[in-house]
């Protein structure tokens, strides 16, 4: 069978359904990352570990979300198997030790607006009293009038155990279930859901699509490497607004970036003085106050360079983008250096050389950096002899080579 010809086979059962539930296990994806940009600071995300989804802050209040794509039939209808196995199973989450001391929401998040006279009651249902009258609203629904329910012999097999065990609940548990259970309903599309809570956030208009495609990407990525390595599903709001801030400034911010880097004190910079981008410049003769003054970039941009990333400022990959920049910069710049200075001594060519490129500019994610960081960067590269300013100082250096 083809993947073609099941788009166009409606008499095959199990074709119709494939659909459905790769949209179901695809939907908790997105609606991860939905939960994500919406939880307050400090919490806690989980894609099926607690439930299909869930949510956790740091008050300890706990949201367990049963995600259903709907993409053919109703999962809220009144006597839908997903509504009555869902609340059966968060009985048994609500009656867990484990929950006991903790304030639970049940939501119901459906991708579509659906609905049913059962769940519908149970939503509105916000005291005990109105939580009991819905409850033997749907029990009246399902098997007749009390006390004799002459109905509940018709109950579909596939739903009476569950139905049962709702009905038979203990209230102290069913009660504030109801209480604290609530209907989410999407617009029919889960990924334009997304974008249209981006799209409240001062990012621009035409950046919105970009954004929820990275932030869903990443969001799986993530996941993924999580399972791989045998730990739970879980992802901090915190580290999540960390990516996305720092994507939407990479895309779609310009702005300048500010250092928080502190001068050296002299005895951390005279504890640089063997490494290699200092042994770079006294190849070129280069003076013993401007080696000074090189070992302060080369600190100053280090810390730049992590602190904006933890920050969120920029994207990591954007640093690394800079370096092919610088890299390809300099390769250019020797190449220029050697053919004009060729009868010039090699110090002398590396120091016009080390000259021209301390005079590069290159932006951050479109935005301007401060006049240390472009020459601290070269340091850093130049530590790992990535590029060099003495037309041999690979050979001068090698003994000393950085691994």
């Amino acid at each position: 069978m083809t993947l073609s010809g099941a788009q166009g086979d409606s008499q095959s059962k199990r074709r119709t359904e494939v659909p459905g539930q790769a949209l179901g296990y695809s939907l908790q994806f997105t609606r991860l990352t939905h939960l994500l940009l919406q939880a307050p600071a400090g919490s806690f995300c989980s894609l099926e570990l607690l439930d299909d989804v869930a949510q956790e802050d740091e008050t300890g209040e706990v949201t367990l979300i049963q995600s259903k794509s709907a993409l053919t039939a109703n999962p809220a209808a009144d006597r839908a198997k997903s509504l009555w196995k869902t609340f059966s199973n968060w009985l048994d989450a609500a009656s867990s030790p484990d929950f006991a001391e903790k304030k639970i929401i049940f939501e119901l998040y459906v991708s579509r607006v659906v609905g049913g006279r059962v769940v519908e009651s149970f939503n509105k249902a916000k005291t005990a009293e109105d939580a009991r009258v819905a409850l033997n609203e749907a029990r009246t629904i399902l098997w007749g009038d009390a006390p004799h329910f002459p109905l509940r012999g018709e109950v579909a097999k596939e739903i009476s155990q569950y139905v049962e065990k709702v009905f038979a609940a203990e209230e102290r548990i069913v009660i504030p279930l109801i209480c604290n259970f609530q209907l989410t309903l999407g617009s029919g599309s889960p990924h334009e859901d997304l974008e249209a809570s981006v799209r409240r956030h001062p990012v621009s208009a035409s950046s919105v699509s970009d954004i929820c495609s990275h932030l869903c990407g990443k969001v799986k990525r993530h996941i993924d490497k999580l399972l791989e390595s045998g730990r739970p599903a879980v992802i901090g709001r915190d580290d999540f607004h960390s990516w996305y801030t720092s994507y939407v400034q990479k895309i779609d911010r310009k702005m300048i970036l500010s250092s928080r880097a502190q001068a050296p004190s002299e005895e951390v910079s005279i504890g640089h003085l063997p490494d290699n981008f200092i042994r770079q410049l006294e190849l070129i003769e280069l003076p013993f106050e401007e080696q000074l003054g090189a070992i302060n970039d080369y600190l100053r941009a280090s810390f730049d360079r992590t602190d904006w990333a933890l920050r969120g400022e920029i994207d990591e990959s954007s640093l690394d983008d800079l370096n092919d920049v610088l890299q390809r910069s300099w390769v250019h710049k020797q190449r220029t250096c050697g053919l004009l200075h060729r009868g010039l001594p090699a110090e002398a060519q590396g120091l016009l050389l080390y000259s021209d490129c301390m005079q590069f500019n290159a932006p951050v994610q479109a935005m301007s950096a401060p006049g240390h960081f472009i020459p601290g960067c070269y340091h850093m590269l130049a530590d790992e002899l990535t590029v060099g300013w003495h037309p041999d100082y690979v050979t001068h250096l090698k003994n000393k080579k950085v691994t």
